[in-house]
């Protein structure tokens, strides 16, 4: 896949990711944090389960395949949603995803950095010096609240 379409799909899954954090900070405060999860995972399952059917069910069998503990992303999603809809509910959108952004940037540093899953990349000092910018910008953004 070219370089220019993997990064528009990061770009609208960026741009998704703010639209659902505020519909998730907006469920949240009408409804609570299960009622918000409960609508997002129902909605996505039910999609994703109208795409496998018609897809001819996907690569379900491949899965015997994946390490047990990859099973687990389900279940971090679920925090993901719940911790988002929280966030942005009592800190608004920016102060939530910058929250969520850094703390998500410096551990994916360090799965890079240790090749914990995988392929190592190693954090040389430019890349260092960006999770320190961010991690202060994280720092401005939601500090003093």
């Amino acid at each position: 896949m070219q370089m220019l379409i993997v990064v528009l799909i990061g770009i609208l899954g960026g741009l998704a990711g703010a639209f659902q954090s505020q519909f998730l900070g907006i469920m949240e405060q009408r409804a609570g944090t299960l009622a918000s999860t409960f609508v997002t995972y129902g909605g996505g399952g039910l999609v994703v389960g109208v795409l496998m059917l018609a897809a001819g069910g996907g690569r379900l069998a491949d899965l015997r395949t994946v390490p047990w503990w990859a099973f687990t992303a389900g279940a971090m999603g679920l925090v993901v949603v719940a911790s988002l809809g929280i966030t942005v509910d009592r800190l608004g959108l920016g102060a939530g995803l910058t929250l969520f952004t850094g703390s998500t940037l410096v551990l994916a540093a360090l799965i890079d950095q240790f090749g914990w899953f995988g392929d190592g990349h190693p954090l040389d000092l430019r890349r260092l010096g960006g999770v320190a910018l961010v991690i202060f910008g994280t720092w401005l953004v939601v500090g003093g609240r």
